[in-house]
């Protein structure tokens, strides 16, 4: 599957209990190239491989781990990251923070922080040559989970082999009227696909099984 102007870079978290898909992605923009998400257990070869990177983006406090080696492979490239990121990893050099610094790629890539999560601070983006959005931890589609303990893992968060929002990620959103006030404007922006971080794409009707998604959460009308 291929989306233009980016590049899918596949792996896997693996134990004996869950082995969980992670997805980065490369956004090749006018003026930039830009790492989103980047896996901590991506390698050295993939790394290279993404090519000459301009900013590295950890898009939640949740996907931080792969900062690291990433700014190492691409010493040149800015770290961005979201509110919270400069305690948790003082060690690396943050050049921006999510929704709080100008970020300066909006025309092509929208940043839509998610308020109300301060231990989460999970930030959606919209990427708009594609016309597709994508997500970290809002919403899995893992479609053949594996595992000892998927079912009950992928079971318990309502998002056993199906399209859903994770029933775990709505328990970090503590402010929930500016949570659902985002979500609301979300389901009013102008894409067509869904690109989870974990799991496969929902292509061509990912507005609208988004949409179905976030009602059956209770999270719009």
């Amino acid at each position: 599957m291929a989306l233009p102007k980016t590049r899918f870079i596949e792996t896997t978290l693996r134990s004996p209990l869950l082995q969980l898909p992670v997805r980065s992605v490369v956004f090749e923009l006018d003026a930039a190239r830009v790492l989103y998400s980047p896996a901590s257990v991506l390698t050295p070869e993939q790394l290279r491989d993404a090519g000459a990177i301009t900013d590295l983006v950890a898009p939640s406090l949740m996907h931080t781990a792969g900062m690291k080696a990433a700014a190492a492979a691409h010493p040149s490239a800015r770290l961005w990251g979201p509110v919270g990121v400069r305690e948790k990893h003082p060690d690396l050099s943050w050049h921006g923070i999510l929704g709080v610094d100008p970020w300066p790629f909006e025309a092509e890539l929208a940043l839509i922080p998610l308020p109300g999560m301060p231990k989460m601070n999970e930030s959606l983006f919209l990427h708009h040559a594609s016309k597709a959005l994508f997500v970290t931890d809002m919403a899995f589609n893992v479609l053949e989970p594996k595992g000892l303990a998927a079912w009950m893992f992928y079971g318990s968060f309502g998002i056993y082999r199906r399209f859903a929002v994770s029933r775990l990620f709505l328990r970090f959103a503590k402010d929930r009227p500016a949570f659902e006030a985002t979500l609301a404007k979300v389901a009013g922006l102008d894409f067509q696909h869904v690109v989870p971080s974990h799991g496969e794409p929902v292509l061509d009707d990912g507005k609208a099984r988004l949409i179905a998604a976030f009602r059956e959460r209770g999270l719009i009308k």
